[in-house]
């Protein structure tokens, strides 16, 4: 998980405890009220998680779907990926991978999602494409 996704959690998880501590002792006069201490935890609970695929393996020409999926955060998602084989793309609403492998080789792939409130998560995985012996037989 990137350095970017765990700063905003530490610092909701300092502010639910900032509002807890001064809430017990203090008396319902200084107590902070519970709407911010909700909302904070729903932002933290609300961050989008990118399930990973898994080591992808296809032959060189192969068309290609692979739908990445996210859950948490708040929709609509946007999708991109960096490092993809020649021949893919990733589509930016739906988070489908398609298209004809050009190339072979074993890629890193990165794929990630922006949700509508701008958080941000994201997979990494390999992909490789073996170079097909006979494509026209």
């Amino acid at each position: 998980m990137s350095t970017a996704l765990r700063t905003p959690r530490r610092l909701a998880a300092l502010a639910i405890g900032l509002a807890a501590l001064l809430a017990a002792p203090a008396g319902p006069a200084l107590a902070a009220p519970q709407t911010t201490t909700a909302a904070v935890a729903a932002d933290v609970a609300a961050a989008p998680v990118v399930a990973n695929p898994g080591s992808q393996v296809n032959f060189q020409w192969d068309p290609v779907r692979l739908q990445m999926t996210a859950a948490g955060g708040v929709t609509p998602y946007t999708w991109s990926a960096s490092n993809l084989h020649l021949g893919t793309t990733i589509n930016p609403s739906t988070g489908l991978i398609s298209g004809a492998l050009r190339g072979s080789g074993t890629r890193t792939v990165t794929v990630t999602v922006r949700d509508a409130t701008g958080a941000t998560a994201s997979t990494t995985f390999t992909w490789r494409v073996i170079r097909d012996a006979c494509p026209r037989c």
